[in-house]
């Protein structure tokens, strides 16, 4: 295990960490664009943690995680299927568990849930308009 993580892995992470970087931040932009009723609901800064709780676990896991461990394993001399294979395994287990830390640990559980909230009260009110129902608060 110490081999896969040796300067391979750590160079690569450092080459992905940029472009980690800029499709969050891209996707940021786009969601910001694209939602405002959810941004004008939450605030600026409540929208983007959210917003982030979402975003971030998934794409460092595919951008920086699997492209280093890909590199690690194969400098640690498995074949390109088996660190293909491994990093899949890999990449997979971290956004599961990092995804299941951020919806139940403070403070990202109560951003997290602020942000679904915000989208489930728009689409409500939203449908309720679209059929001309009266909703009571």
């Amino acid at each position: 295990m110490r081999e896969i993580f040796s300067g391979a892995f750590f160079e690569r992470a450092s080459e992905q960490l940029p472009w980690f970087a800029l499709a969050l931040l891209i996707s940021v932009a786009i969601t910001s664009l694209v939602s405002r009723e959810r941004r004008r609901r939450l605030g600026l800064t409540r929208f983007l943690l959210g917003y982030l709780c979402l975003a971030a676990v998934p794409l460092f896991g595919v951008i920086v995680l699997r492209s280093a461990l890909r590199e690690g394993l194969e400098h640690a001399g498995h074949g390109w299927w088996a660190a293909l294979w491994f990093s899949l395994f890999w990449m997979m287990t971290f956004i599961v568990v990092a995804q299941w830390v951020v919806r139940r640990m403070p403070p990202t559980r109560g951003w997290l849930r602020d942000y679904r909230q915000a989208g489930r009260d728009i689409w409500r009110d939203r449908l309720a308009r679209w059929f001309g129902i009266r909703l009571r608060d």
